[in-house]
C-alpha cells in the first residue's frame, strides 16, 4: 500500500487471516462446531463483485449529476442568485465536496469495505483449501461454474437524465 492510498478498512482482519491468526469466538454456551461450506464462500465472493459493480454504477450516476449542464432551476437568471447557489451545492453533494461528504466519496468508502470483505473471504477460503481437499475441490468446482458477475439490482428509482 502506498503512502497516499487510504487505509484498508479491514486491514487488521486481513493481516490476521493471512498470518493464520484469525479466530472466531462463539461465546459462552455456544457449540464449538462450525460448519464451513464452499458454497457460502463462493457466493460471498461473487456477490461482493456484483455489489462493487453496483457501487461503480451509482458513482457514474453521481458524476452525471455533478456534470449536468442545465438544471432548469433558474441558475442562469441574474435575479435568482440562490438558484446558482443551490446548483453548486447539488453538484458538490454529488461529487467533490470540500469535506469529502459527497455521494461519490461515500460510495468509494463502501467500495473499499466490500473489496476488503471479498478479499478476507478469499484469504480464508485459500487457507481452508490448503488443509481440506473436499472443501478445495468443491470451491474450485463452484468457482469454475459460477455464473458471470452482474451488478446487483437497484431498487426502482426516478431516472436521471443529464442534459435534458
Amino acid at each position: 500500500m502506498s503512502e497516499n492510498s487510504p487505509p484498508r478498512p479491514l486491514e487488521d482482519l486481513l493481516t490476521e487471516a493471512r498470518e493464520g491468526r484469525l479466530s472466531v469466538n462463539l461465546g459462552a454456551g455456544s457449540s464449538d462446531v462450525i460448519r464451513v461450506n464452499a458454497e457460502e464462500f463462493v457466493y460471498i465472493v461473487r456477490d461482493c463483485e456484483g455489489f462493487k459493480l453496483l457501487i461503480r454504477e451509482l458513482q457514474r450516476m453521481a458524476e452525471d449529476i455533478a456534470d449536468r449542464d442545465k438544471w432548469d432551476l433558474g441558475e442562469d437568471n441574474p435575479d435568482l442568485p440562490s438558484a446558482a447557489t443551490m446548483v453548486g451545492r447539488f453538484r458538490s453533494k454529488a461529487k467533490e465536496s470540500e469535506d469529502s461528504n459527497d455521494v461519490f466519496a461515500i460510495l468509494e468508502q463502501h467500495y473499499r469495505i466490500v473489496e476488503d470483505i471479498q478479499e478476507l473471504h478469499r484469504v480464508i477460503a485459500q487457507r481452508y483449501m490448503e488443509t481440506d481437499e473436499t472443501f478445495a475441490g468443491r470451491y474450485n468446482e463452484l468457482m469454475a461454474g459460477a455464473p458471470p458477475v452482474v451488478p446487483l439490482a437497484m431498487p426502482p428509482a426516478f431516472p436521471v437524465n443529464p442534459g435534458q
